[in-house]
């Protein structure tokens, strides 16, 4: 893709695309923590053949891999242009567009975590490899595409979120087979559910975004705004009941350790 974008447009493309990518593995690094800690527990349910708590696993692991990327993600998609502003004050142009677009592609990305490390705890990876991988290697041929025939810089980064959503439906069809887990079940209980929580979160903070001046008091109000709608958009639905009564718990028990 660099060398696409340097063919095409220029080295300053290069540049734009390093910052988002930069703030892309930032943002990551929370949710890939915290898959580092779930992925051995899918690996021995598999294994000892607990399919419908491997499952459960899968799926809880991907929404909560989501919501805790969009917790950290959504106030800077928001206020892109002053984070970048801050931090390196002047910045190439469609800058704003790529981190937008990349953070929008680590969001899809990390719903397949769980999928990767379940479909390497089957040990039937050469055709899933060959199917993922052949789509997966379309990015370049497409982006080509999209760059010869005009389109903008930012079209690269569309070819590889709609690969990104092609390669999840993929791997769901080869555990339905290999690990007989339910594609509507997690297209259900984890597609279904994240976009509705990303959407309804956004809310007050695009409101807040449209009606307050440009500056650090519009920054602070919106990433305040967006941690607080988006734990309690992912609390009330993003979370199945048993999930509400175990946070709840946590939460009282906290408490107590704080004011005894």
């Amino acid at each position: 893709m660099n060398i696409l974008l340097n063919i095409f447009v220029g080295p300053v493309l290069n540049a734009a695309r390093g910052v988002a990518t930069s703030v892309n593995h930032a943002v990551g690094g929370f949710a890939s923590n915290f898959m580092t800690a779930l992925n051995p527990q899918i690996t021995k349910s598999y294994a000892i053949g607990d399919l419908k708590y491997c499952h459960s696993l899968v799926e809880r692991g991907s929404r909560f891999s989501f919501f805790i990327l969009l917790l950290i993600a959504m106030p800077i998609f928001l206020e892109t242009e002053f984070v970048l502003t801050l931090w390196l004050k002047q910045y190439p142009e469609h800058t704003i567009n790529f981190v937008r677009l990349v953070l929008v592609l680590s969001m899809i990305d990390v719903l397949s975590q769980t999928l990767i490390n379940l479909q390497t705890a089957t040990g039937k990876i050469r055709n899933y490899q060959l199917a993922v991988g052949g789509v997966l290697l379309l990015n370049f041929p497409l982006s080509y595409l999209c760059l010869s025939l005009g389109f903008a810089p930012e079209s690269t980064l569309m070819v590889a979120i709609i690969i990104a959503i092609l390669c999840m439906i993929l791997r769901l069809l080869f555990l339905r087979k290999m690990a007989q887990l339910s594609m509507r079940s997690f297209l259900k209980n984890v597609c279904v559910k994240v976009l509705v929580v990303a959407l309804i979160a956004s809310i007050l903070p695009m409101i807040l975004r449209y009606n307050l001046s440009y500056g650090w008091e519009r920054l602070l109000i919106v990433s305040g705004a967006s941690v607080l709608s988006g734990m309690l958009a992912i609390y009330y639905i993003g979370c199945s009941k048993g999930e509400r009564q175990f946070i709840a718990s946590k939460i009282v028990a906290l408490k107590q350790k704080i004011f005894v």
